[in-house]
């Protein structure tokens, strides 16, 4: 695995430019605009805009599964994905808002997943921890982007696609930053979790309610996801059958 770098958040503070891009179907009220955060807060918002853009992957972690027998899901390895996490242009009042792009390498590069997050510092949280709220983008959006073969600086964003009809209501996710020693990892990175634990939602994909639990790291040059799905009857549907993370790779930014 590779050898990620230590960080502190205080090494994000005082500097000149931060770079931070201006950047459920239940009723939710607009996004409001916010008061300027204090330095630390803004420290924090930069830090994990910096960690979590990028093309991510888990192409090693793939081929040591394979090499050691283990097939993919009941198999208890994991399968080569990627994520691919670019900063959006969203309208001032969103805040920092990313764009993600979940695939397949192995199948033809197949597109699994495509999410807009937002982050910002919640005064209802503790202080060291960023609320991102998750949105799916329109049938019209995400046609749009498959012209502009993903890339979201082709593209305008508007409060539309930030809209009430958009949000994923109940997956709010709180990232913790932890700071180097911190933990059992040793470096520097926030752990993410979902805001209200478990939740029981819609999957367009299978077409049924399931069950999602998650538990999230992000790292200066890693992003691990132990993201799990499950039935109504409690059967795995997707997420490694060991519970052990996909541990994706910083590729480039």
């Amino acid at each position: 695995s590779s050898k990620l770098r230590v960080m502190t958040l205080s090494s994000f503070v005082g500097r000149s430019a931060l770079s931070l891009a201006p950047l459920s179907l239940a009723p939710r009220a607009p996004p409001q605009q916010a008061q300027a955060p204090a330095t630390a807060q803004l420290a924090l918002l930069a830090c994990f805009t910096k960690w979590f853009s990028g093309s991510f992957d888990n192409a090693a972690q793939a081929a040591d599964d394979a090499a050691g027998g283990l097939a993919p899901r009941e198999g208890g390895g994991h399968e080569h994905i990627r994520c691919h996490v670019q900063n959006l242009e969203a309208p001032a009042q969103v805040g920092p808002a990313f764009l993600a792009d979940y695939r397949f390498p192995a199948r033809g590069d197949a597109s699994f997943r495509t999410r807009l997050y937002t982050v910002r510092c919640d005064p209802d949280d503790a202080p060291d921890s960023i609320r991102m709220e998750i949105f799916r983008p329109s049938d019209a959006k995400l046609a749009a982007l498959v012209v502009a073969d993903f890339d979201a600086a082709a593209l305008d964003w508007t409060d539309a696609d930030f809209a009430p009809a958009q949000y994923v209501p109940d997956c709010d996710v709180r990232w913790r930053f932890v700071a180097a020693g911190g933990s059992d990892f040793g470096e520097a990175h926030f752990d993410g979790e979902l805001v209200g634990g478990d939740v029981q939602l819609f999957s367009p994909m299978s077409k049924a309610m399931i069950t999602v639990t998650d538990s999230l790291q992000l790292f200066d040059g890693a992003l691990w996801i132990n993201d799990r799905g499950y039935d109504a009857q409690g059967a795995q549907i997707y997420g490694n059958w060991r519970g052990v993370p996909y541990k994706l790779a910083l590729g480039r930014r």
